[in-house]
């Protein structure tokens, strides 16, 4: 006769075999990958920076394939070819972004931009036609670009004769840029409220990617001594809401004369009245206003200035394309004036080393995820309603087979025989379909108009010939190390 104790323990072995080995299988449907430990699945397994695991379970598995952070699935996509047919053909499906602790903390449950549904479309809109209006129509923005540079290249000429370290600076002019289009009003960089504000952003970002543990186990936050950077991140985001954000929001209400201003709180509140008025439905209101320019800090800061950063990281490794990118412009524009984006068909090889910098930068290899509404079938695999989906742009922007030498800086690869820009359509450093980067255009003048006018006014040189390093250390983006440069004026 069995023991009682016996058959327990036997049970209690059998459950939690069974349960291990649950723990260790792919539902069926869902793409292939390494195998799963027991409760972490591929957590063990997933360094800070993804790119070189992505790269080698690519070569075994295939374009699709799948991993478990803990007991999460995430599905990765490589390839040009793969990442176009899910988010541009099949754009109604793959557009969402996943749930996770953050969007719904944010949110307290009434839903945030960029999650799903009809908020996100009708909010992205708006702020592409407003940015597009502001850089194509009334040159507004790109007035408030070169004022932010004449200032710019008074704090660069403060340096000029002394190695230094151009983070801050960039970060400065990048954030105003942003401050001017927004709110109608620039900062002197020693401002306290502007410096309280920027270092606000700074742990935003440099915890941003620490603390993505919560999205897997939102516990976590409670464990003592903030080890997730939890409590830094959100005291970050009150300090920039609470700072700039919602008393320029306020203080726009109280201008009463919002037709005649030219920034972009007074354009979505004329629009956001029109849309009231005409008793039309519409997620244009102040709380999503706040959250547009949210995002409009988070992401248009880091772009640029990180982008910027680079390329001068790739000016002193390669002071021949720095030189180039000099005398094109002395031909074209000269040094009396300074550069305006109708230099732009003129200045091909300065065009040239500005995409091969965000194409060899690499600054988001992997981009935001994506997400499914429900479940979907795609190319013979099943992707479960909600599964994160991960864009893995490094796959195209070093894919040999596109580029043929991807490891080398090398801006003439943009040039066709006539020394012309030629479009390549797997140059998707801001992504592509309905989630590409809403503020690229923005980027791109601002990248163009800093840099020309930098290559025009300075050479750039390392200190003491020591070269900064190619490397970079991925965070929220894939920025430079740091390192210093000196600066000497070109006239």
């Amino acid at each position: 006769m069995w023991d009682f104790g016996v058959t327990t323990v036997a049970l209690f072995l059998v459950v939690v075999l069974v349960v291990l080995w649950l723990s260790t299988r792919r539902p069926p449907g869902l793409p292939r990958g390494p195998p799963l430990l027991p409760f972490v699945g591929n957590a063990l397994s997933m360094d800070s920076d993804p790119r070189v695991l992505y790269k080698n379970l690519r070569q075994k598995y295939g374009d699709i394939f799948s991993l478990y952070v803990f007991h999460k699935p995430l599905i990765v996509l490589n390839g040009y070819n793969v990442i176009k047919e899910a988010i541009v053909k099949n754009a109604d499906v793959f557009s969402d972004r996943p749930r996770s602790f953050f969007t719904d903390f944010f949110s307290k449950g009434k839903g945030v931009v960029g999650t799903s549904g009809d908020l996100w479309h009708e909010q992205r809109r708006f702020a592409l036609n407003a940015l597009r209006e502001f850089g194509m129509g009334k040159n507004i923005m790109e007035d408030k670009i070169h004022e932010e540079i004449a200032q710019f290249m008074v704090a660069l000429e403060e340096e000029k004769g002394r190695g230094f370290n151009i983070e801050r600076l960039v970060q400065n002019a990048v954030s105003n840029v942003i401050c001017s289009v927004v709110f109608g009003k620039r900062f002197e960089y020693t401002d306290h409220v502007f410096v309280k504000f920027l270092k606000a952003l700074d742990v935003f970002f440099k915890n941003s990617a620490l603390s993505g543990i919560l999205n897997v186990f939102p516990a976590v936050r409670y464990l003592p001594g903030d080890p997730f950077k939890f409590t830094k991140t959100m005291d970050s985001i009150d300090i920039v809401d609470n700072l700039l954000i919602k008393p320029f929001i306020k203080d726009h209400l109280n201008d009463h004369d919002y037709e005649n201003r030219d920034d972009f709180i007074h354009v979505y509140f004329k629009e956001m009245r029109r849309r009231q008025q005409k008793q039309e439905t519409t997620t244009l209101d102040l709380e999503n206003l706040a959250q547009i320019i949210n995002d409009l800090f988070t992401g248009g800061t880091e772009t640029t200035s990180t982008t910027i950063r680079w390329a001068l990281v790739y000016f002193l490794n390669y002071p021949d394309v720095q030189e180039k990118c000099f005398q094109e412009i002395l031909e074209n524009v000269g040094q009396s004036r300074r550069p305006s984006m109708k230099d732009k068909t003129n200045l091909p090889y300065v065009e040239a080393t500005i995409l091969e910098t965000l194409r060899y930068a690499d600054i988001f290899p992997t981009n935001l995820p994506h997400s499914v509404p429900h479940d979907v079938q795609f190319r013979g695999f099943t992707f479960p309603k909600g599964v994160t989906v991960m864009l893995n742009l490094d796959s195209v922007l070093q894919d040999k087979d596109v580029w043929g030498d991807p490891q080398n800086f090398r801006p003439d690869r943009f040039l066709d025989d006539a020394g012309k820009i030629q479009k390549r359509e797997e140059f998707i450093p801001f992504s592509l379909g309905r989630r590409v980067c809403p503020g690229e255009s923005m980027a791109r003048m601002e990248l163009f108009l800093f840099l020309t006018t930098m290559i025009q006014r300075f050479k750039f040189v390392p200190v003491n010939g020591e070269k900064p390093p190619m490397e970079g250390t991925l965070g929220l983006s894939y920025s430079p190390k740091e390192f210093k440069l000196n600066i000497i004026p070109r006239n």
